[in-house]
């Protein structure tokens, strides 16, 4: 093959093998600059195409990034005076009160591979502290990341601040609870320059070339501008046939009285310290590891018993990662949980002291205004029934090295080993609590039955469901302090809250047990939620 092909296809196909070699002979010819803004890039532009026609998955990319940074590194050195490749400045930030950043560092790394110069602020990263990097950096965009509902609220703050402070930077949002309409009427009006949302990395690169290129940077403001246009045309005709609510009057959905309550076997605090994460391994969901995280399109397990090279080579990754976290002293499996005497009282459930005297703590949840009524007080007896039930809580956390470590390794340029650590960890955290949820079911006498399988771990077939505030049928975050204060994870295992109502370490779990036979999950709506909100309030 020609070298420029050589080179491009190095980064393509994630190889490091001849990249170096390849260079050197480049550089016989033309200068660095030459070879970074050529095949290398070429060979990035490449990849971002194969990416966007489901040709290669978020593993395949991030080893191009790792061919690319290789590249870079070493023609570094041979680069002139002043030259540079540098497209263009972006600051990134997770926005305050949010820990989460395996999303974000994604996109650090995909822009600073494709030519961008990125400043990564870190988490939890205030309007005021967004707005001095803004002045001290001055960068031609901004991207901000959030994963929950609450962090989608904080960027319109976020923005407010920028716009007082007469920042017009085009701003990328994305984040697991944004979307393009939220964008659209909820953030972009509170700013005076493009605000741009973007669904994954990739994506977010794209935007980003856009936006750096004055011609194309008009027609996405175009764009979007008629988007928001259109979207805003539909909420008005939605209003004009508005849906009666009635939130105060919203009846008790039509639940089962348990008969027969099932008796935890104590009312005390039980703390693991150190659980084996050989174990969690095996309780992790292949499908939100493998699928979710790491890109692999189709059903992972079933392609890799076929041998198919793709899903084999994944596994051994995550293996090889998996086996570092194990011998990894600060990387831990720690959890504290609980039982409690409850009650219901309509919507509100109270926790009671374990000799059944007093209340220890109140939730109020949120009912749904259509479909069932449902409300996630109804799956306990109400108070006035004069007989006790019971509710489980519990926090799970895998760290709290993990952070330090997927830092250092994207500082290295290995990328997908601290990509795949973040997001085992995760989703290890998760295991965790499948894990732990199950011991609770037996400890509370309803053991899953001995053919049990992880398949029907993984779609819920047992007795009873976990709720985690933050979510669909308890999305108050702000609640999360209940649990707090009854387990005192932060003495206990060292997991915190922030200001923002999230946990610290990223890769924690955190959750109400119900053991009710109905239990189910469900949605309350946007206006259910403002609905309990106004109640609270």
């Amino acid at each position: 093959l020609p070298l420029n092909d050589r080179i491009s296809n190095a980064v393509i196909d994630g190889i490091k093998t001849n990249i170096i070699a390849d260079l050197e002979e480049a550089l016989r010819t033309r200068t660095a600059l030459e070879i970074i803004n050529g095949p290398l890039m070429a060979g990035m532009d490449e990849v971002g195409k194969l990416f966007g026609s489901n040709q290669l998955i978020v593993a395949e990319v991030l080893e191009s990034a790792e061919v690319m940074k290789v590249s870079v590194t070493f023609l570094e050195e041979f680069m002139e005076p002043g030259s540079s490749s540098n497209k263009g400045t972006i600051l990134l930030a997770t926005v305050k009160g949010d820990v989460h950043d395996i999303g974000k560092n994604l996109v650090e790394i995909i822009l600073a591979n494709n030519g961008y110069r990125v400043v990564n602020l870190g988490i939890k990263i205030t309007p005021v502290q967004l707005i001095e990097a803004t002045t001290l950096h001055t960068p031609d965009l901004i991207g901000l990341s959030g994963l929950l509902v609450k962090s989608a609220q904080m960027m319109i703050e976020t923005v407010q601040d920028l716009t007082q402070a007469g920042i017009e930077v085009p701003i990328l949002v994305g984040g697991a609870a944004l979307s393009n309409r939220f964008t659209r009427l909820r953030i972009a009006p509170e700013y005076k320059g493009i605000v741009a949302y973007c669904q994954d990395a990739m994506n977010g690169l794209d935007v980003a070339n856009q936006l750096m290129n004055p011609e194309l940077k008009s027609h996405y403001a175009d764009r979007i501008r008629e988007e928001t246009l259109s979207i805003q045309k539909d909420v008005d005709l939605k209003q004009q046939n508005p849906i009666p609510l009635g939130a105060g009057t919203r009846p008790r959905a039509i639940i089962q009285k348990t008969l027969s309550v099932p008796i935890p076997p104590d009312l005390t605090l039980h703390v693991i310290d150190d659980y084996s994460l050989d174990e969690i391994f095996d309780y992790i969901n292949p499908m939100m590891l493998y699928v979710r995280h790491l890109g692999f399109r189709g059903r992972f397990n079933d392609e890799l018993a076929a041998g198919n090279r793709q899903a084999i080579d994944l596994y051994k990754s995550v293996e090889r990662v998996q086996t570092i976290m194990v011998n990894d002293a600060s990387i831990r499996a720690k959890a504290v949980y609980g039982f409690f005497r409850a009650g219901s009282t309509e919507n509100t459930t109270e926790v009671i002291k374990p000799d059944g005297i007093g209340s220890m703590a109140q939730i109020t949840f949120g009912r749904q205004s259509a479909g069932e009524g449902l409300c996630l007080a109804d799956y306990l007896l109400p108070v006035t029934d004069n007989q006790t039930d019971y509710l489980g809580m519990f926090v799970t956390s895998i760290g709290p090295g993990v952070r330090k470590l997927a830092d250092e390794w994207r500082d290295a340029g290995n990328y997908l080993d601290s990509h795949i650590l973040q997001s085992i960890a995760l989703e290890a955290a998760e295991g965790f609590a499948e894990l732990l949820h199950k011991r609770m079911r037996a400890m509370w006498g309803f053991a899953d039955p001995d053919n049990f399988t992880m398949s029907d771990l993984f779609r819920t077939q047992y007795q009873g469901r976990r709720y985690s505030f933050g979510y669909p049928a308890c999305p108050r975050l702000e609640d999360q302090s209940t649990i707090w204060q009854l387990l005192n994870p932060t003495e206990l295992i060292g997991v915190e809250l922030t200001e923002g109502y999230m946990m610290d370490p990223e890769a924690s779990v955190s959750a109400l047990v119900f053991h009710h036979p109905e239990a189910k999950y469900f949605n309350l709506s946007e206006q259910d939620v403002l609905d309990l909100q106004n109640i609270i309030s």
